[in-house]
C-alpha cells in the first residue's frame, strides 16, 4: 500500500537509460502465433547491430531459448546474425530442480560459451543458497551471447520482492538477469565483482564502485517504483512495441532507406512480455496484474540511480507504539471513554503517516505488520477489560437481544417491561428473504479482500434499514439476508413494515450502484450492475429461541417461512426484484400501506400443491412511480386477462405495449435480464402453439425453487 502510493504522489521519473521493448497486443496480432519464429528475433537484433545509431547499449531477453526449435534450421537463422552484432546479448536462463547440474536441450551442457561464472572463495560460495541445477540457452547461442538467470520467486501473494543479484548451481554461480546486464552496460567481467554475502554486490567499473546492497542470501530488496504508463502511472517506464521497432527498421535494413531514430539506441534494452494473457504476468506491489518484466526493469532502475530501499530494525518502532499505547490506556481512565476512542485510532494514524513518509522522503521501509498488531492487541485487551466492566450491570433483556434486534425494540421492550417467552410459540409474522443476483460470480471477480468489504457495506446498508424500520435481524447466510417483522414483539403492521422496508431496500440499492459507479475502476462493471431479489410472505409461524441448551438462535419455522425463501428466488421467474405474497398484500393495504403492487400470476411453488397469488412490489408510493409506470401496470392487467380467457393474439398486443413501458429495461438497465411483460409474451407464445385445454385454470407450476 505505502508503494502504490508514493507511486501516485511521488512522480520520480525513470533514469532513461532503460528501455522496454514490449511484446504486446500489437505484436501478437501482427506476427499471429506465439512464440514468434525465432528467425525474427535474430533479424531484429543483426538490423539494430548494423550502426551505432541505432544500436543498443546492451540487449536482454526476459524469455527462455532453452529447446531446441522445431526445425534445427530455424536455431541456425536465430544464431548465425548475432556473430555480427556489435553488442552484448544476454540470454535469460533459469534454475531448476528437475534436474543437477546445467544442462541445455534436454541434455547436459557441452560447454558455457562467452558465459563465465564468478570465480568466489568457497566460504562465500556456500553460504548462498544452491539450487542445484539450471538450464542454459540452447548451444548455438552458447558462442554468441551471454546468459543470465531469470529467478524471481514470488512471495506468498504471488508479488515479487526480492531478487537474487547471483545463483548457484553446485559449485558454479552465476549472475542474475539484472546483474548480468549491468555488467554487460558498465562492460565489467567475472572478475571485476567482488560478492559479500549480507552486504553488497561491488561492480569495479570504470566510473568507480558500485553497490549493490544484498542479504546473507545473495537477494536484492526491490524499491518498486514504476509500472507500465496508465492513468494510474503518468510518469511509467520507457516502453516501445517489438512489432514497432521491427517494422521501423525493415524499409532501412532490406531497402537502405533513411535510417530510422530508434528509440533504443544506446540504452539498456530488455525484451519481454506485456501482452494479456501471456505467461508473464502476475501480481506487484504496484497493481494486480502486471508484466513480471518490470520486476527486472525496477531493479535496474534502482542501481543505476543508486535508489535503495533502507532496511529499518523492528524493536524501535514496536518498543514506541506500545508505549504510546500503554499512555493511551491510562487516558480511559482518565477521561470519558470517546476521548479514547479517538486517542487510540489516531496512534494508528500516526504510525502509518510516519511510516510512509519514511518511505517517501528517505526510501527508509519501517516494518508495520507487527508493531500495529501488537497495538491493537494490547488496546483491544484494555478496551475488552473496560467494557467489561461497564457492561456488568447491563439488564438481561439486551444482552440476549442487543445483538440481533434493533436498538429501538430493545429500548420498547426494556421500557415496557416485556420480557419475550423463551423457547417456542405461534404469531403472526412477516418473513422476508434476500438475496443479491448472480452473487457466485462475484467471488470470481474479485478478490477475497475486496469481496469482504464489498459485503460489509451492502449489508450493513440493508441492515440499517431492517432495523430502523422495526424488523429483526434472523441471520445472514453469506449475501443473504433473512429477517422477520412482528414475533419479539406485538406488530400489527408487521405487512406494511415490510413492504415498506423492501422498497426501501432497493432504493438504497440503487443509490449504492451509483456510489460505486462514481468509484470509477475501484470496482468491476459486475458490481456496478448489482440487483438483490426479495420475497416476502405473511401468515402464523412457530418463532422464538430454538437450537440447543448452550448455543440457539431466535429464530421463525413454518410452511409461511419456506413460500417467503421461495418467492424471493422465484422472483427470476418473473423478472422481478420484489416478489410478495397475496396474503402479505391484503394485510399490507388493510394497514394503510401506500405501496403500488402489480399482479402477476397465480403459481404452484415446486413441492407444493396449492395455487397462491403473488405480486410484484412496485414502488413505494404512487408519486415514487416512474413516467408510464401506471400505464405500464394497466396493460400488464389487461394482458394477464386475455391470458387468462386464452385469448394470446390479444395478450401478446398487451404484453408487448407494456414491455415497452417497464421501469426497467434489459437492453438499458444493467443487471436486468427480463421484465414480466416479456416473460408473460414469452409463455404466450408458448401457450399458443400448445393451449392448455378448455379445463385450464390459469395456475402456472414452478419446476424449480
Amino acid at each position: 500500500m505505502r508503494l502504490q502510493m508514493r507511486a501516485r504522489f511521488n512522480f520520480m521519473p525513470p533514469t532513461g537509460k532503460v528501455v522496454l521493448l514490449a511484446v504486446d497486443e500489437k505484436s501478437l496480432a501482427t506476427q499471429k502465433q506465439w512464440p514468434f519464429p525465432r528467425s525474427v528475433h535474430g533479424q531484429l537484433m543483426e538490423w539494430l547491430g548494423k550502426a551505432p545509431e541505432v544500436s543498443p547499449a546492451v540487449m536482454s531477453w526476459d524469455f527462455v531459448f532453452t529447446d531446441e526449435a522445431y526445425e534445427p534450421e530455424m536455431d541456425r537463422m536465430f544464431a548465425a546474425p548475432l556473430e555480427r552484432v556489435g553488442y552484448p546479448i544476454v540470454m535469460g536462463a533459469f534454475s531448476t530442480v528437475q534436474a543437477t547440474g546445467i544442462w541445455t536441450q534436454g541434455k547436459p551442457a557441452p560447454r558455457l560459451g562467452l558465459t563465465r561464472p564468478f570465480s568466489l572463495a568457497p566460504e562465500v560460495a556456500v553460504s548462498l543458497p544452491d539450487c542445484r541445477g539450471i538450464q542454459i540457452p540452447i548451444v548455438p547461442l552458447l558462442d554468441v551471447t551471454q546468459f543470465a538467470l531469470l529467478d524471481a520467486d514470488a512471495d506468498a501473494d504471488g508479488v515479487v520482492r526480492k531478487v537474487p543479484m547471483v545463483v548457484r548451481a553446485g559449485g558454479k554461480v552465476f549472475p542474475s538477469l539484472v546483474l548480468g546486464t549491468l555488467m554487460a552496460y558498465w562492460k565489467v567481467g567475472p572478475d571485476a565483482v567482488e560478492i559479500v554475502p549480507g552486504d553488497a554486490v561491488v561492480l569495479k567499473t570504470a566510473e568507480g564502485d558500485r553497490r549493490v546492497p544484498i542479504d546473507e542470501r545473495g537477494f536484492y530488496r526491490l524499491n518498486y517504483r514504476y509500472e507500465l504508463p496508465s492513468k494510474d502511472f503518468p510518469v511509467g517506464i520507457a516502453l516501445v512495441s517489438y512489432q514497432d521497432v521491427y517494422e521501423s527498421l525493415v524499409p532501412w535494413a532490406l531497402f537502405g532507406d533513411k535510417q530510422p531514430a530508434v528509440p533504443v539506441a544506446g540504452k539498456i534494452v530488455i525484451v519481454g512480455e506485456t501482452a494479456a494473457g501471456l505467461t508473464d504476468i502476475g501480481p506487484s506491489p504496484l497493481r494486480g496484474e502486471s508484466a513480471k518484466v518490470l520486476v527486472h526493469i525496477n531493479a535496474l532502475e534502482n542501481i543505476l540511480r543508486g535508489d535503495y530501499l533502507r532496511p529499518v530494525l523492528l524493536w524501535p518502532g514496536l518498543v514506541a507504539l506500545l508505549l504510546a499505547g500503554a499512555g493511551a490506556s491510562r487516558v480511559l481512565d482518565r477521561y470519558k471513554f470517546r476521548v479514547y476512542l479517538v486517542v487510540v485510532p489516531a496512534l494508528f494514524v500516526l504510525a502509518i503517516g510516519g511510516a510512509y513518509f519514511a518511505l517517501q522522503l528517505g526510501d527508509f521501509m519501517v516494518p508495520l505488520a507487527v508493531p500495529l498488531v501488537a497495538l491493537g492487541l494490547q488496546q483491544a485487551v484494555v478496551t475488552a477489560l473496560k467494557i467489561r466492566e461497564e457492561q456488568a450491570q447491563r439488564e438481561r433483556i439486551r444482552r440476549m437481544f442487543g445483538s440481533y434486534v434493533s436498538p429501538e425494540l430493545v429500548r420498547r421492550m426494556v421500557e415496557a417491561r416485556a420480557e419475550p417467552q423463551l423457547g417456542g410459540h405461534e404469531d403472526e409474522i412477516t418473513a422476508f428473504f434476500s438475496d443479491i443476483q448472480g452473487f457466485s460470480s462475484f467471488s470470481e471477480v474479485l478478490t477475497p479482500v475486496d469481496l469482504v468489504e464489498l459485503l460489509n457495506e451492502y449489508l450493513g446498508s440493508m441492515t440499517d434499514i431492517l432495523q430502523e424500520q422495526g424488523g429483526a435481524l434472523d441471520k445472514y447466510i453469506g449475501d443473504a439476508i433473512v429477517a422477520m417483522f412482528g414475533g419479539l414483539v406485538p406488530m400489527a403492521d408487521h405487512a406494511r413494515k415490510a413492504c415498506e422496508t423492501a422498497m426501501r431496500m432497493q432504493m438504497r440499492q440503487a443509490e449504492l450502484r451509483v456510489h460505486w459507479q462514481s468509484q470509477g475502476d475501484r470496482w468491476p462493471p459486475l458490481v456496478h450492475a448489482m440487483r438483490m431479489r426479495i420475497g416476502l410472505n405473511s401468515g402464523p409461524v412457530v418463532v422464538g429461541n430454538m437450537g440447543s441448551k448452550h448455543r440457539f438462535n431466535y429464530t421463525m419455522m413454518g410452511d409461511v417461512v419456506n413460500l417467503a425463501a421461495r418467492c424471493e428466488s422465484g422472483a427470476k421467474s418473473f423478472g422481478v426484484y420484489t416478489l410478495v405474497t397475496e396474503e402479505t398484500v391484503k394485510l399490507a393495504k388493510a394497514a394503510g400501506c401506500a405501496c403500488v403492487f402489480r399482479a402477476l400470476d397465480r403459481i404452484v411453488v415446486k413441492g407444493k400443491t396449492l395455487p397462491v397469488e403473488v405480486y410484484e412490489l412496485t414502488a413505494l408510493s404512487p408519486e415514487h412511480m416512474p413516467a408510464g409506470g401506471a400505464r405500464c401496470l394497466e396493460l400488464f392487467a389487461e394482458g394477464r386477462a386475455f391470458y387468462l380467457k386464452q385469448d394470446w393474439e390479444a395478450a401478446i398486443r398487451c404484453f408487448d405495449e407494456a414491455a415497452a413501458l417497464e421501469p426497467l429495461q434489459p437492453e438499458r438497465d444493467s443487471g436486468v435480464e427480463s421484465t414480466p411483460s416479456l416473460l408473460m409474451r414469452a409463455r404466450c407464445e408458448k401457450l399458443r402453439e400448445h393451449p392448455p385445454g378448455s379445463d385450464w385454470d390459469g395456475v402456472y407450476k414452478m419446476t424449480s425453487k
